[in-house]
């Protein structure tokens, strides 16, 4: 009886809210087939693939996670082999992606941030963490700022995404798709997520490396806002969502390291 294959592949979206710049295919193989994945982001990126599968067996089980490094060409994720020889066989997949390293447990919790605004200025947490508005169940911070202020990064890491393009606001959560923010990736697979940043108000695009301190952008009011400010959430990325962090920050003179509190001002003299 002579081998047949027949082939079916099933691609889906991300099913996240960002589409991610990863592409996945397969080589031929003796008995079997290699499943490849290229990915053209400046972060690691998680994948999950569901195979269905007739007369293959899949290196690794069904439904594997797997992180595929920043940058990485032709990275090998799965093999799948032919269970029977001179059986018919066939597979297909659907996929999941997101930034970062899915269950992320390595960060490093004791990591001290800088304040987000340049040296000698001082704002107020309108917003902390879990707040009534819009933080509920996340640790997330909102400052107070006029249009136009300095954003200064908080850490250093790589810029992996930047949207300036809009200028409308509102105070309802509809307006979110209208946010504007830059995303930065840090070395300890966290990232940050600078948010209402002005109408073309990065100074940094999507590749750009920054140093801890260094000016990103400026502030607005855009988006889901009903007042000039800045929202700063630094977080973990998994394949269905965001795990927020309380994290500490540098305050006053930069010797107090503390967790910032609602309503309360912080200034910044380092």
């Amino acid at each position: 009886m002579k081998n047949y294959i027949l082939l079916i592949f099933v691609l889906i979206a991300s099913l996240c809210q960002a589409e991610h710049n990863v592409k996945l295919y397969y080589e031929q193989i003796e008995n079997g087939y290699n499943i490849y994945a290229d990915n053209n982001e400046f972060c690691p990126v998680s994948i999950k693939i569901d195979f269905t599968v007739k007369n293959l067996n899949i290196e690794g089980g069904n439904n594997t996670v797997y992180i595929v490094n920043a940058k990485e060409k032709k990275q090998l994720l799965t093999t799948l082999k032919v269970s029977k020889t001179g059986k018919a066989y066939k597979f297909s997949y659907t996929y999941l992606t997101n930034y970062g390293e899915n269950n992320n447990k390595t960060y490093d919790k004791d990591y001290v941030y800088n304040l987000p605004f340049n040296t000698s200025n001082e704002f107020k947490v309108y917003q902390g963490y879990n707040g009534a508005f819009s933080h509920k169940n996340e640790f997330a911070l909102d400052f107070t700022m006029p249009v136009g202020t300095e954003i200064m990064a908080i850490r250093e890491g790589i810029v992996i995404k930047v949207i300036e393009k809009n200028n409308r606001n509102c105070g309802k959560k509809e307006c979110e798709k209208f946010n504007n923010f830059i995303i930065i990736y840090h070395p300890d697979g966290t990232f940050a997520e600078y948010t209402h940043i002005k109408k073309n108000g990065s100074e940094v695009k999507v590749g750009d490396k920054v140093s801890k301190g260094q000016r990103i952008g400026y502030s607005g009011n855009v988006g889901w806002s009903t007042g000039p400010h800045l929202h700063l959430v630094i977080f973990n990325q998994n394949l269905n969502g965001r795990e927020t962090l309380k994290t500490k920050f540098k305050t006053g003179d930069g010797n107090n390291i503390e967790y910032l509190v609602e309503k309360k001002d912080y200034s910044r003299q380092y």
